[in-house]
């Protein structure tokens, strides 16, 4: 489910694997592993207050997510 999840960061933020967004909020960066093969398909946000890992995503989740990084950003 990863294709699908890095599609979903990709279209929502306008940007590709190793870019940042214009509001210098995001980075995408692909890795192979996070550790965490139980809550595949999973993503790690890094921030000032540290990681966050987001598991068992769907489209809609990643979307929401991101959403909500960005209002507290």
């Amino acid at each position: 489910g990863a294709d699908r999840i890095e599609e979903a960061v990709c279209e929502y933020l306008n940007i590709q694997d190793g870019e940042t967004t214009e509001d210098g909020v995001f980075t995408l960066n692909n890795v192979a592993c996070l550790g965490c093969c139980s809550l595949a398909p999973v993503m790690m946000v890094r921030s000032n207050d540290g990681n966050e890992t987001f598991g068992n995503l769907t489209k809609d989740k990643v979307v929401q997510i991101l959403a909500e990084i960005r209002e507290r950003a």
